[in-house]
């Protein structure tokens, strides 16, 4: 009787599983090819490295 209602759980459980994996198989990927694919940016990112130096050639701090 216990393994009776064991293996139902199981089974159960396994279709339960294999129904989320399906759901998410078919939805669109989110990943993308990065080095090609470019993601969003927001508009108010500065992400510019650049090392500002002073007319006088000496080196700015801009953090």
């Amino acid at each position: 009787m216990l393994a009776q209602t064991f293996k139902s759980f199981l089974l159960f459980d396994i279709a339960r599983g294999m129904a989320l994996t399906l759901r998410y198989f078919f939805r669109p990927k989110v990943t993308i090819n990065y080095p090609y694919e470019k993601g969003p940016l927001s508009p108010r990112f500065r992400g510019e490295h650049a090392l500002r130096r002073y007319p006088m050639g000496e080196e700015r701090c801009i953090s």
